[in-house]
C-alpha cells in the first residue's frame, strides 16, 4: 500500500546508493589533519589516512607521493589559517610583527599535535612563504637592514615556536608532575632544601604564576625591546 512503512522500505532498497565525496588534495589535507589533531601524529599513516577518508591508498596516491608530502601540505595548511593584518602600511614595524606573532601562535596553539613538525623542518608551502614574505617586506620598508631583517624575522619564528612547544608544561603547573596528578611544580620547589636552592624556593609562586600567554608577551616584548635597542645603538631608527 503506498505510503506504508513497507511501500516505503521498498522505495528505499530501490533507492540510488548515496555517492562518495570526490577525492581531492584540500580533501586529503583536511582528512590528515583532523586525523592528526584528533588521535596524533604518529597515527598519521597513509592507511589510516584512507580509512578516515573512506577510500583506498590507492586513490590517495594519485594526488600525492606519500605520507611526507602529506605532512608538508598539512603544515602549509595550519599557516593558511593565520589571518595576516590588513593596511600595514598605516602600522609600525613593532605593531605588524606583534599582531602577525599573536596570530601565528593561535593556529599552531589550535593544532599542537602539528606544531613539532615546525621544529624539525622549515616551512616552504605557499602560505608560510607569503607570511614570510610580508614580515620581511615590512621590516625592509621601514629601513631595516638585510641581515637584521633576516634576524629578526628568525627569532620572531623561534619565539613563537618555544610558545606553543613549550605550553603543555602548564600541564604540570596545574597538577600531574611525573607520577602523581597532586603534585604541582609549585609545590615541588617549595619542597626542595632551602639552603641547597633558596632561589627556587624563594620564586616558587613567580616561576609557576603566569599563563603561557603572559610568558609569550612577555618574552615577544622583550625581542622587540632588544630590535629598538639595536636600532638606537646604530643610530638609525627606522621609519614607521
Amino acid at each position: 500500500m503506498p505510503g506504508s512503512p513497507a511501500w516505503w522500505a521498498e522505495r528505499a532498497d530501490r533507492a540510488e546508493p548515496a555517492r562518495r565525496v570526490p577525492i581531492t588534495l584540500d580533501r586529503i589535507v583536511a582528512g590528515a589533519l583532523e586525523l592528526i589533531d584528533r588521535d596524533g601524529l604518529g597515527e598519521l599513516t597513509m592507511r589510516n589516512l584512507a580509512t578516515e577518508l573512506r577510500t583506498g591508498t590507492t586513490t590517495l596516491y594519485r594526488h600525492v607521493a606519500g605520507k611526507d608530502e602529506v605532512l608538508v601540505l598539512v603544515i602549509d595548511a595550519v599557516l593558511g589559517q593565520t589571518p595576516l593584518p590588513l593596511g600595514v602600511e598605516d602600522l609600525g614595524w613593532r605593531e605588524v610583527l606583534l599582531e602577525l606573532a599573536g596570530a601565528m601562535r593561535g593556529a599552531l596553539g589550535s593544532h599542537p599535535n602539528v606544531a613539532p613538525l615546525f621544529a624539525t623542518a622549515v616551512p616552504v608551502g605557499p602560505n608560510s612563504l607569503r607570511g614570510r614574505e610580508l614580515i620581511l617586506s615590512v621590516l625592509r620598508e621601514r629601513g631595516f637592514d638585510p641581515i637584521l631583517a633576516a634576524d629578526v624575522y628568525t627569532a620572531l619564528a623561534h619565539q613563537v615556536l618555544a610558545s606553543v612547544l613549550q605550553e603543555p608544561m602548564n600541564d604540570y603547573r596545574a597538577g600531574g608532575l611525573g607520577t602523581s596528578k597532586s603534585l604541582t611544580l609549585r609545590s615541588f620547589y617549595r619542597s626542595l632544601p632551602a639552603d641547597q636552592f633558596p632561589h627556587l624556593v624563594e620564586l616558587a609562586h613567580e616561576l609557576t604564576s603566569r599563563s603561557a600567554a603572559e610568558e609569550f608577551e612577555f618574552g615577544l616584548a622583550c625581542l622587540l625591546d632588544g630590535v629598538e635597542l639595536r636600532l638606537q645603538r646604530a643610530g638609525t631608527p627606522p621609519h614607521r
